[in-house]
């Protein structure tokens, strides 16, 4: 009797251990599989909710890129044809403007005439490019005219206007000078706004001298520079841009200051740019301006001009074959 009295205390302690054990072990191990299953199910649930929003949120930017480009294409339509009396007239012009970029194209040295040129010139080694902001303007035609008297080539940075001007811009192409953008507007609130904001501005400007000229420029200047400090967009944002689209741009590493100060003579200005020249250890990327109420600027190109002649400097346009001067880079 005894012995099997033990004998089922001995079973009935075997079965406890074996229920506490399992218990113990076996149960909270299921519960954690069961856990993580549905944890790896709410995981990937979360991954498809943000795929849909990722892929939502693309769809509703190019929607609102859409509307944007019909807003635009809308005011330019307008802008262009103000009423039903002028369809006439604005046929005539356009009939007019298609000759003059034939005449525009045939008379315009190409990129690569230029970079022969600029490779073929010997001089002391330094060249200086004369470059010219915010035109076309009342001056441009005059400084156009030293130009072709001196027998130099500049660069022309410039302004979208109210077309005014369009004689003088095709007259720069023609005569084998340098387009190139600067702004649509040159209000920085209204370009630095957002990326999108400078997007825009860019390719406004580039369509309106390609409407114009027939020249589709990649040459590009920041309105203030890209060392600016006003900007609410990362400027290297914009330089990824305007890398992406193909655009080279160019700041400066002279200048006459006439967009500082509007009370400099024509000497003044002259000699603050052959300063800025002549220290220079290399080649010298000189900003002006083409601007209504800067005639100094104009009245001393023709002394600075002879000058540089004269110390032996190699005057160009820019090209694809000239190294940027640029105060801020994408790297």
């Amino acid at each position: 009797m005894d012995e099997d009295y033990n004998r089922d205390n001995v079973n009935k302690i075997k079965k406890l251990i074996i229920a506490v054990f399992f218990i113990m072990f076996i149960i909270p191990t299921a519960l954690c599989i069961i856990l993580l299953f549905k944890i790896n199910r709410l995981e990937s649930k979360l991954d498809e909710k943000l795929k849909e929003n990722e892929i939502k949120i693309e769809e509703f930017k190019k929607e609102e890129f859409k509307e944007d480009s019909k807003v635009a294409t809308s005011s330019d339509a307008k802008m262009s044809i103000k009423d039903e009396d002028m369809k006439a007239t604005d046929l005539i012009e356009k009939d007019t403007t298609a000759k003059n970029l034939l005449t525009v194209r045939e008379a315009t040295p190409t990129n690569a005439e230029k970079a022969s040129q600029e490779s073929n010139v010997k001089s002391n080694g330094k060249k200086v490019y004369l470059t010219f902001d915010d035109g076309p303007s009342a001056y441009t035609d005059e400084i156009l005219d030293i130009l072709k008297e001196e027998n130099v080539k500049a660069s022309f940075f410039v302004v979208v206007n109210d077309d005014s001007n369009k004689d003088q811009l095709r007259r720069i192409v023609s005569e084998g000078h340098t387009i190139a953008i600067h702004s649509a507007s040159h209000n920085y609130k209204k370009i630095y706004k957002d990326i999108r904001a400078f997007m825009n501005d860019v390719e406004t400007a580039g369509r309106w001298i390609y409407d114009i000229t027939g020249v589709k420029t990649k040459y590009y200047r920041f309105p203030g520079g890209s060392s600016n400090t006003v900007s609410d967009v990362p400027i290297k944002d914009c330089i990824d841009y305007l890398n992406k689209q193909g655009y080279t741009y160019y700041d400066w590493n002279a200048m006459n200051d006439d967009a500082e100060t509007t009370y400099h003579t024509a000497d003044e200005l002259k000699e603050t740019a052959l300063g800025y020249i002549r220290n220079n250890g290399g080649d010298s990327m000189v900003l002006m301006h083409d601007l209504e109420g800067h005639h100094e600027t104009v009245e001393a190109l023709k002394s600075l001009i002879e000058t540089l002649k004269a110390e032996g400097y190699t005057i160009l346009p820019i090209t694809d074959e000239t190294t940027p001067v640029q105060h801020v880079s994408a790297d």
